[in-house]
């Protein structure tokens, strides 16, 4: 497959991607409930909220207010929300369209295990779109949402490693198991952290 033919594919599947910014049903609580409980803080509660605005479930649709709950929950480390807030600013929908600021929650989304926002950032190096064209970042994202079940990720991977050295897949490969290990101790720390909270005196 040449590579003119390639880049096209890529950029369809991330366009196809950031079209669906999981505006998601959302059936329970009600809106005053989950209203209240964005209100105190609940991140969940505020990307439903910001759900509730991108579809107009319940509420007017509004998408600079679904930014404003996505935001929210983002800062508290949401990733559902930190990728769709990307996707807005990829976009310009609700904000004013920024690619660097939509890479930067793309990466943060990332860093936390969205295969959705490792896809992107994958595409987005492939394609060096926003970032310097690099492929061994690319099919090391390629490489982390496939490994999240991503089919997308692992049928670009397959056609992008083939366009790659032995050298560069194997410096992504040892990328890959170095961001695994720290994420697995990353999440073992904090389910370490809440089992100790959760602990009777």
């Amino acid at each position: 497959m040449n590579k003119y033919l390639f880049t096209c594919l890529l950029n369809a599947f991330l366009l196809a991607g950031s079209c669906a910014v999981a505006a998601q049903p959302v059936t329970a609580p009600d809106l005053n409930s989950q209203r209240t409980a964005a209100e105190a803080g609940d991140s969940a509660a505020q990307f439903n909220m910001g759900n509730r605005y991108l579809s107009g479930d319940g509420v007017i649709a509004d998408d600079f207010e679904a930014a404003r709950w996505f935001r929210k929950a983002a800062d508290q480390d949401n990733n559902n929300a930190q990728y769709n807030l990307g996707v807005m600013y990829m976009q310009g929908k609700g904000v004013i369209a920024d690619l660097n600021e939509a890479i930067n929650w793309f990466r943060r989304a990332a860093d936390l295990g969205d295969p959705p926002a490792q896809f992107t950032l994958a595409t987005l190096y492939a394609n060096g779109k926003g970032v310097p064209q690099d492929p061994v970042q690319a099919h090391l994202w390629f490489t982390l949402a496939a490994s999240s079940g991503d089919r997308a990720a692992a049928a670009n991977l397959v056609l992008y490693q083939e366009m790659m050295s032995n050298e560069q897949v194997a410096e992504s490969q040892r990328l890959a198991a170095e961001w695994i290990e720290k994420f697995n101790n990353r999440r073992a720390a904090v389910e370490t952290d809440d089992n100790t909270a959760a602990r009777l005196p």
